[in-house]
């Protein structure tokens, strides 16, 4: 078993089918860790990062790819060269890459992920990684590290999800009384008050230019609305570029609900193994009576149709999703590096860093209004828990 590095952007072009076969296998796999996902990110995002990419190798098979990148994290006193997530900040779950393994063979492959980590003096931090995959268990447990390597770990924060039940009726049970009768009550006040609901998805490349740009322009007004930063022109391009190529796989869902023919509410959602991924939503603010939640119902509908298992809400426990009775997946993040006598410490400044280095990326107001906004969902989300709780 061996590690091969790649490191140019051809090289990461060229393996698209291996990559896709691969991930296809793997017990962890998702919508983030596709090959589509990663290489619009890196077209994207790159800047001046290196690329590196470990492909793990047993005789002439490929059963291991861990998608990374080199980066340099510094302060006034500590500079750490790190190897991270492809993906970090846009992607909902990071991970590897790797078939259906024994154990001896896992052992063998995170021994050798290891060695190369020492000899290098490289740090690896793998972020937002699903507190039910197998990775973080095998991480978790570090049955593979003895004495000579540390591994830190600390959740950044939990994922809602849904797991898809037989009927509509089924879900509503889960529901409080009083969510529940808002729902329906909604429902029937904009079609007596405001006029006739319509669901519309779009999943095909053709049918994305216009709706994209409806959808961005409604985004706009969500954002301007909740008076947090909007999306910027990169990150609009690597998603409406992520789109494209996902409408050519049939793993697109973008949805809107319409009100008299009007965009009331949109989500930009994917489809990947049976899974439903709410990735970002826009409403127009002139409706009101809860369209966003009207609209989860008729996805909900389309996806009990077509007996999908999972509707996952993504990051963040917003009081929206909580309202659905959700279940929770946590988000982790692992930091694994040769063991010393500060390694804690060290752990600790890293993620000084990593949230140091979020920050700076806005503005002081811009940074104000995202802190204020999480606050208040803070407590909003808070009160639905204690609810849920009685």
């Amino acid at each position: 078993m061996k590690i091969r590095e790649i490191s140019s952007a051809d090289d990461f072009k060229s393996i698209r089918g291996t990559w896709n076969d691969l991930l296809a296998k793997s017990r962890d796999k998702n919508i983030f860790l596709t090959w589509e996902w990663l290489f619009v990110w890196w077209e994207h995002f790159s800047d001046n990062k290196k690329l590196k990419i470990l492909m793990i190798e047993d005789r002439d098979d490929i059963i291991g790819i861990i998608p990374l990148l080199y980066s340099t994290y510094r302060t006034f006193l500590f500079s750490y060269a790190i190897v991270e997530n492809i993906g970090l900040n846009s992607s909902d779950y990071g991970g590897i890459i790797y078939s259906d393994l024994d154990d001896d063979q896992i052992n063998m492959m995170f021994s050798l992920i290891k060695y190369y980590l020492s000899y290098n003096k490289l740090i690896f931090r793998f972020d937002q990684v699903p507190g039910d995959s197998k990775l973080f268990n095998i991480l978790h447990n570090q049955s593979f590290c003895q004495d000579s390597l540390f591994i830190g770990e600390k959740k950044t924060g939990f994922s809602p999800y849904l797991p898809i039940q037989s009927s509509l009726d089924d879900h509503l049970k889960m529901l409080s009384n009083k969510f529940r009768k808002n729902l329906r009550k909604g429902e029937k006040n904009i079609e007596k008050k405001m006029g006739h609901i319509e669901f519309k998805k779009f999943t095909t490349v053709g049918s994305l230019e216009n709706n994209l740009n409806d959808f961005w322009e409604m985004h706009q007004k969500k954002m301007n609305y909740q008076e947090v930063p909007c999306f910027s022109k990169t990150q609009k391009g690597f998603l409406t570029e992520v789109a494209k190529k996902f409408a050519q796989n049939g793993w697109l869902n973008l949805s809107f609900l319409d009100i008299n023919g009007q965009h009331a509410s949109g989500v930009l959602g994917f489809e990947y193994y049976g899974k439903y991924y709410y990735y970002q939503t826009a409403f127009d603010p002139d409706y009101s009576y809860s369209v966003g939640n009207i609209h989860i119902l008729y996805i909900l509908k389309d996806l009990i149709s077509r007996d999908l298992k999972e509707f996952d809400f993504l990051r963040g426990d917003e009081a929206y999703k909580l309202r659905w009775q959700p279940m929770l997946r946590s988000n982790n993040r692992i930091v694994m590096m040769p063991k010393g006598p500060v390694s804690r410490f060290q752990f600790k400044m890293l993620n000084c860093m990593f949230l140091y280095n979020e920050i700076k990326k806005h503005s002081l107001l811009e940074n104000y209004r995202l802190y204020d906004y999480k606050i208040k969902q803070m407590k909003e989300s808070e009160k639905i828990k204690f609810k849920n709780k009685i």
